[in-house]
């Protein structure tokens, strides 16, 4: 008498069939976190590019105010609080963002293993 089930009880079978299932969905998770992490690299490249900016920016005030005499304390206190602001928010949004990154990076080696 011949099996329908190519010699694997029914439970067996229906396991053997989910597993290429699991693996896609684990796949697809995984490829999700890499979308995200590519996200985050990008954004950690466009902040640091306007951080730059901003500091650039920053320095250019500077600079001309030292060459005019007359300069206002107020635009020198401002451009050197953006300075401030911008070396500030530099270290903080890299720092979060690798945080962001190395928990993703973690997450998809942990789920592949």
């Amino acid at each position: 008498m011949q099996s329908d089930y190519g010699g694997l009880t029914p439970a067996k079978t229906v396991q053997r069939d989910e597993a290429p299932l699991t693996r896609r969905k684990n796949e697809a998770s995984a490829d999700a976190r890499r979308g995200k992490l590519a996200r985050l690299d990008a954004l950690r490249i466009e902040i640091s590019a306007l951080i730059a900016d901003v500091s650039h920016a920053a320095d250019i005030e500077l600079l001309d105010l030292m060459a005019d005499e007359i300069g206002s304390f107020a635009r020198h206190k401002a451009a050197q609080d953006a300075r401030t602001w911008a070396a500030t928010a530099g270290i903080t949004l890299e720092t979060g963002l690798m945080q962001l990154g190395r928990a993703l990076c973690a997450n998809i080696t942990g789920e592949q293993s």
